[in-house]
């Protein structure tokens, strides 16, 4: 996949040099809002990470246009169970949450998943109380489609999330 550049973007595919500098930009205040991202998170964890992501979906690293600057990250991920569904999740560095680059940034990537994966269905989750993420859903055009029981590794406990999702078209 050829990166995808925004007036203040470059959403690019991880790559395993990519490992440590995201790695890095995981905190604690982050993790806490992400289910598969729990702490610590490590270099190692976070190659293995991208080399399964990118066989099965489009794990990207989040720049800044003007600077190069590593700010986030945003992928999607084929269904394992339907592989006409696939999921995205997003998150941004600390230091440069508020300024609605992931909100660009998912927005530039959700075309490139219906065309790239082939699938028919993006969805999206988040905890009931994250309405950042909300935001970015409704941004992208998903809908409400129902609370889930979710395992949440970063906290070790099962947990409801409220999916979203667009199709299609």
């Amino acid at each position: 996949m050829p990166p995808i550049r925004t007036e203040r973007l470059v959403i690019r595919l991880a790559k395993a040099g990519d490992a440590a500098p995201v790695a890095g930009l995981m905190s604690k205040a982050i993790s806490v809002r992400l289910a598969s991202w729990p702490l610590p998170w490590t270099e190692e964890r976070m190659a293995a990470r991208i080399a399964e992501w990118r066989g099965i979906g489009l794990p990207c690293v989040v720049e800044r246009a003007g600077d190069g600057a590593l700010i986030g990250w945003v992928h999607a991920l084929r269904a394992r169970e339907d592989p006409d569904r696939a999921s995205m999740g997003w998150w941004c560095a600390e230091a440069h949450q508020g300024h609605g680059y992931i909100r660009e940034a998912a927005a530039a990537l959700l075309p490139v998943v219906f065309d790239r994966l082939g699938v028919s269905v993006v969805e999206a989750g988040a905890q009931p109380d994250n309405h950042a993420s909300f935001a970015v859903m409704r941004a992208l055009g998903m809908k409400p489609v129902g609370v889930r029981t979710t395992y949440a590794a970063a906290r070790g406990r099962y947990e409801p999330t409220l999916f979203h999702e667009i199709r299609r078209g």
